[in-house]
């Protein structure tokens, strides 16, 4: 059988500029930080992360847990203030803590998969996240307002709850049409009078579409990327 690996530019196959040691257990465990951090919308103050096989038996030997912490608290995978993001936390008094499950198989069944809670006064979240090879990640399950959604995996991903789901089917619009960017996937769901849409994109998004959709107004919008 034959297995398609979904890349969205260069830096997918060669790998990002990052904080070190490894692509794969550092720089792609940020990344599921970072996503989980932008399904959240803001500052945890709570990080909880389970980890499952490779990532399990080998976090601290390879800085996944600075990693997982510092994506969560926004840094990118090249500042160099990453290995010193537990110190960060705690400063900041976050709460930090990380679980391992040696003997167990992941729940969306691959080897450096970390499911990751955060959380503060306002929200909840929960992400389960894999680092595929590179510093690519896939997001394969999250939990955001009571939805539950599983993913293809690759991002960029953008989700959006609303009550009116002509909403949603303009966001579509202006996804596809006006910013011209293919979309692989869909997910709709239906929850206590609340629409969700999941839209899977087969481009990365700019920075300028990026804050054009941040700027739509009442709209719950989540990017991830």
């Amino acid at each position: 059988m034959t297995k398609t690996i979904n890349y969205r530019s260069c830096f997918d196959v060669i790998g990002p500029v990052m904080i070190g040691p490894s692509s794969s257990h550092t720089a792609g465990a940020l990344k599921i930080g970072q996503a989980a951090r932008q399904l959240l919308g803001s500052d945890p103050t709570k990080i909880i992360c389970h980890y499952y096989e490779s990532f399990a038996e080998t976090h601290q030997g390879h800085g996944t847990d600075f990693a997982i912490v510092a994506g969560s608290l926004g840094f990118e995978t090249d500042d160099k203030e990453v290995p010193y993001s537990m110190t960060i936390a705690k400063e900041r008094g976050v709460y930090v803590e990380f679980i391992s499950h040696k003997d167990m198989d992941s729940p969306v069944h691959h080897a450096n998969t970390a499911d990751l809670r955060l959380s503060n006064e306002k929200a909840s979240i929960r992400l389960i996240g894999a680092s595929v090879g590179g510093g690519t990640i896939e997001v394969r399950y999250y939990e955001v307002d009571n939805f539950k959604v599983e993913p293809t995996g690759p991002l960029p991903i953008v989700t959006v709850i609303t009550e009116e789901i002509k909403q949603a089917d303009d966001l579509y619009r202006l996804l596809k049409e006006e910013m011209a960017i293919p979309i692989v996937n869909e997910i709709d769901q239906f929850k206590k009078g609340k629409f969700l849409r999941h839209f899977e994109l087969g481009n990365l998004l700019s920075d300028a579409n990026t804050e054009r959709l941040r700027s739509l107004k009442n709209l719950q919008l989540f990017i991830m990327r």
